[in-house]
């Protein structure tokens, strides 16, 4: 993550929001000096808000590292199998 100053990003707005949506970096913006927020996509906010609310549905982590464990040990059904 990149740091700028709080004085930067107001002269360089524009362009910062550009590449921050478009390459999908986080900037920190401190002001003097001290960090003090983020700048991120809203693609990059939603997926993290998404991530955060599945991982609070309890035994939700546990079972993705089973069915990840479950994969790397190929067991499991094979896309290819599944009826849709």
């Amino acid at each position: 993550m990149d740091t700028i100053a709080i004085s930067d990003l107001r002269a360089n707005l524009p362009n910062l929001i550009d590449r921050v949506s478009e390459r999908l970096e986080r900037l920190i913006v401190t002001v003097s000096g001290k960090p003090k927020a983020v700048v991120m996509s809203l693609e990059e906010l939603e997926s993290l808000e998404e991530t955060a609310e599945i991982l609070a549905i309890p035994g939700a982590l546990k079972a993705i590292k089973k069915g990840a464990a479950e994969a790397r040990a190929g067991k499991g059904i094979p896309l290819s199998e599944l009826k849709i």
